[in-house]
C-alpha cells in the first residue's frame, strides 16, 4: 500500500495479497498500517509477510548454505521525522546480536526517506549491512551511508522499477569494512516496461 494513499476495496486487497503469494517471495515486511487494513478487511496476509512486532527477525538460508538475516524495523509514530534515541540504541543492540550469525544482515524499514536519512546520518554504533527502506519519500538506488557500513536502497513510491543488488563480497565482521561499487557490490535499477513479460497466473488474479 502507498502510505497515506486512497482506501482500497476488499476485492483489490484480496487479489493483491493472492498475487503476492503467487510471486514466491521469501521475506516480506508488513507495516502496522497495512496489517490493520488487512485485519479490518478480514484478509490473512501470506505467511512470509510479517510485521516487526510479529517477527522482528527472519533468517533465510541460500542454496549454498549461507544465512541471510532480515531485521524488520519497529514502527515509528506518524508525526516523527527521526527515530528516538532509545529506538536507535535498541536497534544497535539487536543488529549487533543478529550480525554474528549471518553473512549479510538486511534491515527492512517503513520509516520514510526523512527518518531513514536521519537515522543513518546519526552514525549509529551498529547498522544493517543493507537497509531496504520504504514509506513516504523518494527512491534511492544504492547510496552508501554510515561511513560506508550501510548500503541504503529505497523503492520508488510509484512503483514501476526494481532494485537489483549483486553482492560480490560478504561484509567483513572482524575487520573494518566499507561498501565500494564494483568491488564488493553492484546495484541496478530495472524498469518494469513492456520488455518484462507478464506472469499469466498473476494476470488471472488481477484481471
Amino acid at each position: 500500500m502507498r502510505p497515506g494513499g486512497l482506501p482500497l476495496s476488499r476485492s483489490v486487497l484480496a487479489s493483491t495479497s493472492e498475487a503476492l503469494s503467487i510471486m514466491g517471495y521469501d521475506v516480506g515486511f508488513l507495516s502496522r498500517e497495512e496489517a490493520d487494513v488487512l485485519a479490518e478487511a478480514d484478509i490473512a496476509p501470506p505467511s512470509w509477510q510479517r510485521t516487526a512486532e510479529a517477527a522482528p527477525v527472519t533468517i533465510v538460508t541460500t542454496s549454498a548454505g549461507d544465512r541471510i538475516g532480515f531485521l524488520r524495523f519497529p514502527a515509528l509514530a506518524a508525526n516523527l521525522d527521526a527515530p528516538p534515541q532509545d529506538v536507535v540504541d535498541s536497534l544497535s543492540r539487536e543488529i549487533e546480536k543478529c550480525r554474528s550469525g549471518v553473512k549479510l544482515l538486511i534491515g527492512l524499514s517503513d520509516w520514510g526517506w526523512l527518518a531513514e536519512q536521519e537515522y543513518l546520518s546519526g552514525d549509529p554504533k551498529f547498522v544493517p549491512d543493507i537497509l531496504f527502506g520504504s514509506g513516504r519519500g523518494s527512491g534511492v538506488n544504492g547510496r552508501i551511508r554510515a561511513d560506508g557500513r550501510c548500503l541504503w536502497v529505497r523503492a520508488y513510491d510509484m512503483g514501476r522499477s526494481l532494485a537489483e543488488i549483486t553482492i560480490l563480497q560478504w561484509p567483513e565482521r572482524k575487520n573494518s569494512f566499507a561498501w565500494k561499487p564494483a568491488k564488493n557490490y553492484n546495484t541496478e535499477s530495472i524498469g518494469l516496461n513492456d520488455r518484462i513479460k507478464d506472469n499469466p497466473a498473476v494476470n488471472a488474479v488481477l484481471e
